[in-house]
């Protein structure tokens, strides 16, 4: 299995888990981490909540593959942030996801543009910050911006501490030792 449908695979099953449609989740109906709006994207048209349910397994991964995998260009960034700013991008979009990364690498003395974008800029300044500092005290920084914003989230929506918990087993669940 290559890297790719590794951290597709450990997030759909260590974090997303099966069909949910609980009423203070902002996502609403989701399987595998994909909601209603996101299936209906990827289909081109309304999904209803019975196909969300339905969904299968490898539908999912084409869209975690096409719509946060290629479209973040996690490849062009280093192994070690790949499976950790992929699942950011699962849970926050992949858009944010490189702005925490992009945040982060500021807050390590290595600033880039935070658009948003993985370039070559910002794929070149990670890969130097990792082989600097090491792939734990890159990796956990994020993993401290990332819970920073689950902080944010539940302090803007008290509704969403309901979801605090998990937020954290899961940004915790990427932190290297070191």
């Amino acid at each position: 299995m290559n890297r790719t449908d590794s951290a597709i695979n450990d997030t759909i099953d260590r974090w997303e888990g099966g069909f949910s449609n609980h009423p203070a989740d902002r996502g609403g109906p989701t399987n595998m981490g994909i909601t209603q709006a996101v299936l209906s994207d990827y289909l081109g048209r309304p999904a209803s909540v019975e196909e969300v349910r339905l969904l299968a397994r490898t539908t999912a991964i084409a869209i975690y593959r096409s719509r946060y995998w290629n479209a973040a260009k996690l490849d062009l960034l280093p192994e070690a942030l790949q499976p950790l700013v992929f699942d950011l991008a699962v849970n926050m979009g992949p858009g944010t996801a490189i702005k925490l990364l992009q945040q982060t690498l500021g807050d390590l003395g290595r600033p880039v543009p935070v658009d948003g974008v993985v370039g070559k800029q910002t794929s070149g300044v990670a890969a130097r910050a990792v082989a600097d500092l090491g792939a734990a005290a890159v990796v956990n920084r994020l993993c401290d911006r990332r819970q920073q914003r689950y902080d944010q989230i539940v302090a803007k929506d008290p509704s969403q501490t309901l979801f605090a918990a998990g937020w954290r087993r899961r940004c915790d669940g990427y932190r290297l030792p070191g």
